[in-house]
């Protein structure tokens, strides 16, 4: 659950013999993985290790302190300890067998994935070994992982773990826990959904994704994950205050229950969203907080994109000496751990610096450098988009034939690629006002909007430059 202990209340159920099944396989799945701090303790007391025993006592005796019946006559033990043996005794099994199935379950899905899919349906339909919890959650990790590069193929797996949920039998984990991970499933059928440009399909699996996860559990982390997905179906949508207000509600949800780091992974994106909307003020704040919730060395990664962003979103504010007191720190972390993709973007950000400080011939030599990194890595909207920031500063020098030269180049670019015809559009009237020696830099910024907007909405028609 998203609460950071035990419920007092349902533990007291629990003492007096009043919880139900389904709350008592909530507790065992509450100590076993949802709850960090309740759950090292649980490992503990599965070893007999004191602490853990005394940590878990502690809890029960507290829960229980003003509910219990008297000790039982002639035991010589005090209402805790017998506290304590009654929730060893209810819950011990439960927990031994979920202890049994998360050790086993990285195992059982190397063993699951070196077969060909057809072969995982039939293990996961007729082989109890590969029917649980764990190794559904573990399977979902897996397809998430890879399925933000191969969303066809992931939402063909998400299918399979779907199936696999249904073998699972209730007694064990109960049925709130199942719809959670449905739910889950669901959600992450949706994002794939969504990278795929099927956004209505998509939108129709987060829905049924949230009536699974209203029937569940009630984990606030799983609401906050879908959120989240949903907020960024409404930004590639154009729906930005829809996706601002989803954002917000994931926010909230991970800093009350004290998850700090998906506060601020969640952040990185709000703060992108603002920026989308013109507020990079407020973007550069919502940015600084989220790198001091983000734990580096869980998601080194995401540090450094959001360091980037942050020197992205000074760029765009002019504040120039900022973002280059920042390069050396970031360049360095880059080289480090860093995408070829992301030394190129960290490049383009230094040559718009440069061009921002006065700097014209550094600003061309990193444009130029970037230019040729994107079209070696065939990424056409970002080849055009530093090849307008170059057209912008020939633009300043007077160097038409340069222009000419970019513009001549850019389009068939686009011809060979599957765009939008309004961005085509927008560079053939570049192209057009080029040739006329028309060109202006409001229609270069113009250009670059309509490209950049593409970009950050690929399935949404952008509009055509004035």
């Amino acid at each position: 659950m998203a609460y950071r202990h035990l419920d007092p209340e349902l533990f007291d159920r629990l003492l007096q013999g009043k919880a139900s099944p389904e709350e008592m396989r909530e507790i065992a799945w509450h100590l076993l993985d949802a709850c960090p701090d309740c759950s090292g303790a649980a490992d503990d007391w599965q070893t007999g290790d004191a602490r853990g025993v005394a940590a878990v006592e502690g809890a029960a005796t507290r829960a229980a302190a003003q509910t219990l019946d008297a000790p039982e006559q002639g035991s010589g033990r005090d209402s805790g300890e017998i506290s304590f043996e009654r929730v060893r005794r209810r819950l011990e099994g439960s927990m031994a067998e979920l202890f049994r199935q998360k050790d086993e379950a990285p195992e059982l899905l190397v063993e699951l994935l070196s077969h060909p899919r057809e072969r995982q349906r039939l293990l996961t339909r007729n082989n109890p070994r590969f029917q649980s919890v764990p190794l559904a959650e573990l399977w979902l990790d897996a397809i998430w992982e890879r399925g933000l590069d191969h969303p066809d193929e992931a939402e063909e797996s998400v299918d399979l773990v779907l199936e696999l949920i249904e073998t699972i039998s209730p007694a064990l984990m109960g049925a709130k826990i199942l719809d959670d991970l449905r739910g889950r499933a669901w959600a992450f059928r949706g994002n794939f959904r969504r990278i795929r440009g099927h956004f209505r399909s998509a939108w129709e699996a987060f829905r049924i994704a949230e009536g699974f996860i209203a029937q569940g559990s009630g984990d606030l982390l799983e609401k906050a994950r879908l959120f989240g997905l949903e907020s960024t179906l409404c930004r590639v949508q154009g729906r930005l205050q829809e996706a601002r207000e989803l954002i917000q509600k994931a926010v909230r949800i991970y800093v009350s229950t004290d998850e700090r780091h998906l506060a601020g992974r969640t952040m990185v994106t709000q703060a992108l969203l603002l920026s989308e909307e013109g507020e990079s003020d407020q973007a550069i704040r919502v940015l600084k907080d989220a790198v001091g919730m983000i734990d580096a060395e869980r998601d080194p990664h995401l540090v450094l994109v959001a360091h980037q962003n942050l020197m992205k979103y000074l760029t765009h504010l002019g504040r120039y000496e900022e973002a280059q007191a920042m390069l050396p720190r970031v360049r360095q972390r880059t080289v480090e751990i860093g995408r070829r993709f992301e030394l190129l973007r960290l490049r383009w950000l230094e040559g718009n610096i440069q061009l921002g400080l006065g700097h014209e011939s550094r600003a061309e030599i990193a444009f130029l450098e970037v230019r040729k990194g994107f079209l070696e890595l065939e990424l056409g909207v970002d080849v055009a988009l530093v090849s307008l920031d170059l057209a912008a500063l020939y633009l300043r020098q007077s160097r038409t034939a340069e222009i000419k030269r970019l513009a001549s180049e850019m389009v068939p670019i686009f011809e060979s690629r599957d765009v939008h015809q309004n961005v085509i559009a927008a560079l053939l009237l570049f192209k057009k006002a080029v040739d006329l020696e028309t060109l202006t830099a409001r229609m270069v910024e113009e250009v670059s909007t309509v490209l950049q907007r593409s970009k950050s909405r690929p399935h949404q028609q952008a509009e055509r430059p004035s």
